[in-house]
């Protein structure tokens, strides 16, 4: 390894994972990995490749037809469908690459039956349906016109699947949403439009409940880490970000670290100096919280934090410039600091952390 940090992905946990989920969901169901964002930032294609491997996976999921593209370009052969609507000038691209597309604007029919006759084939899509994140998809009052429409479309259009979205996971609103979800496959099917692959849920909301599993369900977060909340015990942590210590100094009380001396040290503190900083996808809001990182098994706080280097307490701990600092998830001696502990600090989830590192961050996989 040559870089100032690195991400360990450990693929036999995310194997583990992917057979813990398909145990929940049951045989009938399928399991949809979600690699978007360049898989939260642990390498797409790699991920990609391996879980082509696991059994049972058969599609995958992302954001973007650019990243289904790199998937195509990369050899993977799977299934692949866009969650989100395509720019215009992407469709063209996107069915040449054998990508399965997001049908939730009526403004798209005009333009796929432009491509679908120019290319002389029809158009795989998925129908959204809005049950209340109210991003994108046809709402309840829209399905009248839809179904209208898809009739028209049915010799340059193959619907895939239909799918949605819950907003939260909560239950009360998960079971009107999903009731939503319900009605809205129920009219597309009395009017004879074939609804295909029909999945609303996601890692959190299976983790809610396996009431809403339908045909398929969507894991991103629970291929490398449990609920945020209340550990299910089923799900393995699998990433692991480490970095280096490469100095430590004796600081005075009133000393300032950072850009513009915004940190002021309240009393004498040992302050080592992190090999990573915001420049390598370190939030910068970690240092205001101070969160924890892992040293010698011990943790330590984060004191302040510039592009390249960051500060941290090392008050009441030894250590040595060289020591590897575990920004979460394990060290090398197998303690842990999760993810989602840290990202929580924050109020978001450990997926966050790992999709804002930069490719400075080197990522290596345990087989």
């Amino acid at each position: 390894m040559k870089a100032n940090s690195y991400l360990s992905i450990d693929l036999g946990a995310v194997a583990d994972n992917v057979s813990a989920v398909q145990k929940m969901i049951g045989p009938k169901c399928r399991l949809i990995p979600v690699l978007k964002g360049d898989a939260y930032g642990l390498g797409g294609v790699k991920l990609a490749r391996f879980l082509s491997s696991c059994e049972g996976i058969d599609t995958f999921a992302v954001s973007h037809v650019t990243e289904g593209i790199i998937f195509r370009e990369a050899g993977i052969r799977q299934k692949i469908m866009v969650m989100s609507l395509p720019l215009d000038w992407q469709l063209e691209d996107a069915v040449q690459n054998d990508l399965i597309l997001t049908l939730g604007s009526f403004r798209q029919f005009p333009l796929l039956r432009e491509v679908s006759q120019k290319l002389g084939r029809k158009i795989p899509v998925q129908i959204k349906l809005d049950t209340g994140l109210h991003r994108i998809g046809f709402l309840p009052e829209e399905l009248d016109t839809l179904c209208d429409k898809l009739k028209e479309a049915s010799p340059w259009l193959d619907v895939f699947g239909t799918f949605s979205h819950f907003s939260c996971d909560e239950e009360a609103l998960m079971e009107t949403q999903n009731a939503c979800f319900a009605a809205g496959l129920e009219k597309l099917e009395k009017a004879g439009i074939p609804v295909g692959i029909r999945h609303i849920s996601s890692s959190g909301s299976l983790e809610v409940s396996t009431a809403y599993c339908y045909d398929a369900v969507r894991i991103g977060r629970a291929l490398t880490l449990d609920n945020p909340v209340s550990s299910t015990g089923k799900i393995r942590e699998a990433v692991s970000f480490r970095a280096y210590l490469t100095d430590i100094k004796e600081r005075k009380a009133g000393d300032t670290l950072a850009y513009g001396g915004k940190v002021i040290l309240q009393e004498d503190t040992k302050v080592g100096v992190l090999s990573i900083g915001y420049g390598d996808g370190l939030d910068p809001a970690l240092s205001r919280v101070h969160a924890p990182v892992l040293i010698r098994g011990q943790r330590a706080r984060l004191l302040a934090s510039c592009m390249d280097q960051s500060f941290v307490d090392l008050n009441g701990i030894e250590a040595s410039p060289g020591d590897e600092v575990t920004v979460f998830g394990y060290d090398a001696d197998g303690t842990l600091l999760s993810a989602q502990e840290v990202a929580g600090l924050l109020g978001s989830e450990g997926c966050d952390l790992t999709t804002e590192l930069t490719q400075r961050v080197e990522r290596i996989y345990k087989e």
